[in-house]
């Protein structure tokens, strides 16, 4: 079982999903991917076998639904400044999140949506990589230097930590979450069968929009 205990600043610790229709978005994740939700203060915390695997909100109105990544961070009020000078922009944060720690939400300088999160336990999910629960994030980007500006050369070099930067030419920047599958032909075929429609031309994984426009990744 892998266990992740700690995340070093700049990557990945934390997923959510922004949903315009909560119980439907429920009932369709729910089923592929086998995961149950713990509802907290209006935020529902996906769990598998028990354990916290991310979480699940309703999106702000006017915004899509989407999955959203976190990166670890050290300080959010120090990034929330250094996000704009850098040419990127605050959704909302820096702000307390009960007692775990505090969360900042913004926009890269390309306009990519992305979280961060300053941990006050153990700075993210800790069961990841297994089957229902996410192993790897990619930033579709051309450039990262927003990225490496805020946490050192290295971000995304090499992809270890499960994160890598792809330059996917055509696609708009933003965030993908994988998520690993015990066999990715059939649960694809689930999410085709539950509403969902696969994105061609990626070898690596299976990209899927779920029935709200959402993107992820089966690996």
């Amino acid at each position: 079982m892998p266990i992740h205990e700690q995340y070093e600043p700049g990557e990945p610790c934390w997923v959510d999903y922004g949903a315009l229709d909560p119980a439907g978005a429920r009932a369709f994740y729910g089923e592929l991917f086998g995961w149950t939700f713990r509802e907290e203060a209006g935020y529902s915390f996906v769990e598998l076998g028990g354990q916290v695997v991310g979480g699940f909100g309703r999106v702000p109105a006017g915004l899509p639904a989407s999955w959203n990544t976190y990166l670890a961070a050290q300080d959010v009020d120090a990034v929330a400044v250094r996000v704009k000078e850098l040419g990127g922009g605050v959704v909302f944060g820096p702000m307390a999140a009960g007692e775990d720690g505090r969360v900042l939400f913004a926009a890269d300088s390309s306009g990519a949506a992305v979280g961060f999160w300053e941990g006050h336990r153990p700075a993210g999910i800790v069961l990841a990589g297994e089957p229902g629960t996410w192993c790897a994030h990619e930033l579709w980007s051309a450039d990262a230097t927003f990225y490496r500006d805020l946490f050192g050369d290295r971000f995304g070099e090499p992809p270890g930590g499960g994160l890598a930067v792809r330059d996917r030419t055509g696609a708009r920047p933003q965030w993908v979450t994988f998520f690993a599958v015990a066999d990715r032909a059939a649960s694809a075929a689930t999410a085709v069968r539950l509403g969902a429609t696969i994105a061609p031309g990626y070898p690596r994984a299976t990209i899927v929009r779920d029935p709200w426009g959402a993107l992820f990744a089966l690996a």
